[in-house]
């Protein structure tokens, strides 16, 4: 009975339908807590600077909390992970490979915010947040993107992520998944790590 019911829950597991899924996790530091994303309450898309960004967090409400609190990714007022894309500012749509010319300002980056550990990171790092940079291997790809109130963005990234020095680890972190967002016009302004 018990082999049955554990097969049923990998079925219907298997068998989800959600459009936001991130794959990975890193053990927590003494500067950043644990990195999990296995509860994703807000993807979020749009301009900022530059960039186009894909934003992924376990906090609900993402948008309107970075218009709240624009510094939100580098000074942590609450304990949080979050996932950033970067693509290029030009609206293409296609496959981009961080460090490929061409794909110019391609990259990520995770971070773990704990308030708790912003002094312990702030005395190894400099600042309060010290996020986990992506390597320039992987891949970003973009099936749809909307700039427009109400529209979304759709994708899916396979990447791999650095420590933080002075964090070091004995190999690269992957993460993958895939993204239907929603656009957050009020992203302009928000202060990236």
């Amino acid at each position: 009975m018990g082999k049955a019911a554990f097969a049923l829950l990998l079925l219907a597991g298997g068998c989800s339908n959600n459009d936001n899924v991130v794959y990975g996790a890193i053990g927590a530091s003494s500067i950043t807590p644990f990195i999990s994303f296995e509860n994703v309450s807000s993807v979020i898309s749009g301009v900022t600077g530059t960039s186009e960004v894909v934003i992924f967090s376990n906090r609900p409400a993402l948008c309107d909390r970075l218009l709240q609190n624009p510094d939100y990714f580098r000074n942590p007022h609450e304990t949080y992970v979050a996932l950033i894309l970067f693509l290029p500012g030009d609206n293409r749509l296609g496959t981009f490979l961080p460090g490929r010319p061409g794909d110019e300002g391609t990259g990520s980056e995770i971070i773990g915010a704990d308030p708790s550990l912003a002094q312990a990171s702030m005395e190894r790092t400099g600042k309060p947040v010290a996020p986990f940079p992506a390597e320039n291997a992987g891949y970003i790809a973009v099936r749809d993107w909307s700039e427009a109130a109400g529209g979304e963005s759709v994708g899916t990234f396979s990447l791999l992520y650095d420590p933080p020095p002075p964090l070091t680890s004995s190999g690269a972190f992957p993460f993958s998944g895939n993204f239907k967002s929603k656009v957050c016009t009020t992203l302009d302004g928000t202060q990236l790590p």
